[in-house]
């Protein structure tokens, strides 16, 4: 579910053209555990008809992280909240009042022009209004940036700062999986291992199981859900000295079924 959100968000946080204000309408209401709420916008052409001039989205977001709102007030129908979300790259704002258990009203997203410089700084220069407010939701800071530079990761940009950001990829997993014999530091590379669950743990466990997987072995196993307890499932059924690559055709074309 997790992995959906995400990629619902990086899909709908485009490009815009211009450092400015989004103006648009929001709703926010209780989300899927009492920690976290869902937040949903649109800005632009949204009537029936014309929604390919339409800018829409939802995310789920933690109560936490927002003032002038709590989960209480949703319960308070007719209540005026000024709800604001204040991040580094700029402050997400929803202003309405509450109906049926949500609050409708207006949204803007204000960019911090002081980040924008703080990142050009950093060589990172394609700064949108819709792509700072992606930064502003996934929580993407200046600090974090720079240990990412610091480790050596290579080929980042501004779009894929979003990816990294949203998998939790940081230094120090970099530096984790280069101990484990994985010094992999292309961003994008990154970014697709950690999506497929590839950890210094699950190395551990793979050689635990007598492996020594290559990068791509890793990922296929990580895809294909290749552990111990299906390792041992096939010594049962005769099958012994397997490679991986083995392993592989066998969850690929469902023989262990």
């Amino acid at each position: 579910m997790r992995k959906t959100l995400i990629m619902s968000l990086l899909f709908v946080l485009g490009a815009s053209s211009a450092i400015a204000d989004i103006a648009s309408t929001c709703s926010i209401r209780a989300g899927w555990t009492e920690e976290r709420m869902s937040i949903g916008w649109e800005h632009g052409d949204c009537v029936a008809g014309q929604r390919q001039h339409c800018h829409e989205g939802n995310s789920d977001m933690l109560w936490s992280k927002w003032s002038g709102i709590t989960p209480q007030d949703l319960e308070r129908e007719g209540a005026a909240i000024d709800a604001r979300m204040k991040a580094e790259s700029g402050e997400m704002r929803c202003v309405g009042t509450v109906h049926d258990a949500a609050l409708r009203g207006s949204y803007s997203f204000t960019p911090d022009p002081a980040f924008v410089k703080r990142m050009e700084a950093m060589g990172f220069d394609d700064q949108t209004p819709d792509r700072l407010q992606g930064y502003a939701m996934l929580d993407v800071t200046t600090p974090w940036v720079k240990d990412l530079k610091d480790a050596g990761v290579t080929e980042m940009t501004a779009q894929r700062l979003m990816g990294l950001r949203a998998l939790k990829v940081d230094a120090a997993y970099v530096r984790a999986m280069t101990a484990a014999g994985y010094p992999e530091l292309r961003a994008e590379k990154l970014t697709s291992m950690k999506a497929v669950g590839v950890t210094p743990e699950k190395v551990q466990a793979v050689r635990a199981m007598g492996y020594s997987p290559t990068q791509e072995e890793l990922i296929q196993m990580s895809v294909f859900k290749i552990d111990a307890p299906f390792v041992e499932r096939m010594k049962e059924r005769g099958f012994k000295n397997l490679t991986i690559a083995q392993l592989v055709k066998i969850k690929v074309f469902k023989l262990d079924e």
